[in-house]
């Protein structure tokens, strides 16, 4: 099941960052702000891997598909841009799913390895090291 307030989270999270990274660093900015987005995703989508990568991915798209159309708008609708834009959609639509992909992955292991992390540092439940049950026995 996707959920839909964090796909907008993430894809308002993308575009912000692409559009800021953009700035600093033309080439890099927006691969490192969808990867960064897509990780914030699959943590905040608390499931599993599965779930985490296909989140990811729905993120790279919307986020490649409004980019795209607001650089439409911002060269004022021109015939001109268009197929610039087209090569650009054929390029940029899978490289950002592919980013997404990966950076939902990444998040949704980052959380599970957390919350396993939580669940074995409760009192009472403390594990015992190889070395000592070897000199036990």
């Amino acid at each position: 099941m996707i959920d839909q307030k964090n796909i907008i989270i993430g894809t308002v999270l993308a575009l912000v960052l692409v559009f800021l990274f953009g700035l600093v660093l033309p080439f890099i900015g927006g691969i490192i702000a969808m990867i960064v987005a897509s990780i914030v995703v699959g943590y905040l989508v608390n499931e599993n891997v599965k779930n985490g990568a296909m989140h990811g991915s729905v993120v790279g798209f919307l986020t490649g598909v409004i980019y795209i159309l607001l650089i439409y708008a911002i060269y004022g609708f021109s015939k001109e841009i268009v197929s610039v834009l087209i090569t650009l959609y054929l390029l940029l639509i899978p490289i950002y799913v592919l980013l997404g992909l990966g950076g939902g992955i990444i998040g949704s292991v980052i959380k599970t390895r957390r919350d396993y992390g939580e669940i074995s540092e409760e009192p009472g439940s403390e594990e015992v090291p190889p070395e000592q049950t070897e000199k036990k026995e």
